[in-house]
């Protein structure tokens, strides 16, 4: 979502923050960006130091839970802003909150990049004079006269912020992750060896090693690697059937080395559950039902049958996941998959990390883009994508005694999914949509590819 702003000519007035309305109401217009981006602009100066050029606004990303929190990611003027709406503020005129950060219509507390109250470590992590040499000592390397630079590649206002770090003139390049979390952090850091290491005995799986970990800033540093970003290769190559056999071999490729992954025994003390998962499902699908209580009808329905069919599946595989497997996860490199964000790893069920990557397909294909024969083209496509994945992975585990768990876990994180897509565009219909390929996939529960 964007919009063209410009700076009104006169005098700006400042727009009243009442939150007297219903939650609801103002988070839908803290996500039009065509109304945000003024008073964004006004909040920071963003227009104003731009000599009053016309900028775009964009909302990056959203999450809502009613009665929780919800955030907004904005993108202005090159800026990336945080918005937090506040739960109660008086009626008036735009004011400053408590950390000095302002406060714009509808309630929107805002923060500007690497000012984030739940990171006090970014302004620190994206600052190449104070990263440098923590960095350097931390390598091993000299800190004398060293100079850094720094690319942010992923932002999540309040959990984590992901950069690309090279120091000038030297070749080595690397991934520096913050945590608002700083036990996360060491867990991701302790787990990381045996991971990389694990991997580096594989025939096609290839784990990013770490090199670093910042401890009191809550900062793990891993090597960077270098490939073709699976989920870019498949958004480009599903036009022509040329693009589809890469993406076939592409897929296969992603399937052995999730294989491998699960061949190695627990690195880790962290566990995952399912059974928290769904109790989760169902007090989200609460909140959402008396804003929209048709779709909070079906996300609780779909929570229910899963539980019910749980019931009847073979045991749980347990052993090492990665617990974010998605196509974005996946670098191609020569004959290897490289598996990154460790942020994850655990100990579960390990159908889950099949499930998940093939709901991430199923999800590409509910876009709305194109034509009906190009929606039609790309859905058959990425089934066909699905089955290879499905096939290349069991072939390498050994055996298809999961399938029925596997074809569970799709629609367990189909429900995931479906939860994520409102909460980031509450009356979007792709999270009716979702749900109602969820079900699709446990009416299919006995079946084989």
């Amino acid at each position: 979502m964007s919009a063209r702003v410009r700076r009104p000519e006169g005098p700006v007035l400042a727009e009243p923050v009442s939150t007297t309305r219903p939650e609801a109401d103002r988070f839908a217009e803290a996500l039009r960006p065509g109304r945000m981006g003024p008073r964004l602009a006004d909040a920071v100066g963003a227009v104003a130091a731009a000599g009053g050029a016309a900028r775009t606004c964009h909302v990056l990303d959203a999450k809502y839970e009613p009665g929780v929190r919800a955030t907004v990611l904005y993108e202005l003027a090159g800026r990336l802003l945080r918005g937090d709406l506040l739960p109660v503020a008086d009626p008036g005129a735009r004011r400053v909150g408590p950390l000095g950060d302002p406060v714009v219509a509808p309630g929107i507390r805002v923060s500007a990049f690497p000012h984030d109250p739940e990171l006090p470590i970014l302004p620190e992590l994206v600052d190449p004079a104070r990263l440098g040499p923590a960095l350097a000592e931390a390598t091993g390397a000299s800190a004398i006269g060293v100079r850094c630079r720094t690319t942010l590649l992923r932002y999540r206002p309040g959990k984590r912020a992901t950069l690309r770090v090279g120091f000038v003139g030297r070749p080595d390049r690397y991934v520096a992750k913050a945590y608002h979390d700083p036990v996360k952090a060491a867990a991701v850091a302790e787990e990381a060896p045996a991971l990389s290491g694990h991997a580096e005995r594989c025939a096609t799986l290839r784990i990013p090693p770490a090199v670093a970990h910042l401890r009191e800033q809550g900062v793990v540093v891993q090597r960077a690697v270098s490939g073709v970003p699976l989920d870019a290769l498949l958004g480009r190559s599903l036009s022509t059937a040329g693009g589809v056999r890469a993406a076939t071999e592409a897929v296969a490729r992603a399937g052995r080395a999730l294989a491998e992954l699960h061949a190695m025994p627990p690195a880790t003390t962290r566990r995952r559950s399912v059974d928290d998962e769904l109790d989760r499902f169902g007090r989200r699908a609460a909140g959402i039902a008396g804003l929209d209580p048709r779709l909070g009808a079906a996300l609780a329905g779909l929570s229910e049958r899963l539980r019910d069919a749980q019931a009847s599946l073979p045991a749980a595989v347990a052993g090492t996941v990665h617990g974010d497997c998605k196509p974005s996860q996946f670098l191609l490199d020569g004959p290897h998959a490289v598996l990154l964000d460790l942020d994850h790893v655990g100990v579960s069920d390990q159908a889950v990390d099949v499930g998940t990557f093939l709901a991430s397909l199923r999800q590409l294909a509910q876009r709305p883009t194109g034509s009906a024969s190009e929606r039609s083209a790309r859905s058959g496509a990425l089934s066909a994508l699905a089955t290879a994945f499905l096939r290349s992975y069991l072939e390498t585990w050994g055996g298809d005694t999961i399938l029925p768990r596997i074809r569970w876990q799709e629609a367990v994180a189909l429900e995931r999914k479906a939860l994520r897509a409102w909460a980031r565009a509450p009356g979007s219909p792709t999270a009716g949509r979702l749900v109602r390929e969820a079900n699709t996939c446990l009416d299919r529960l006995t079946q084989t590819p």
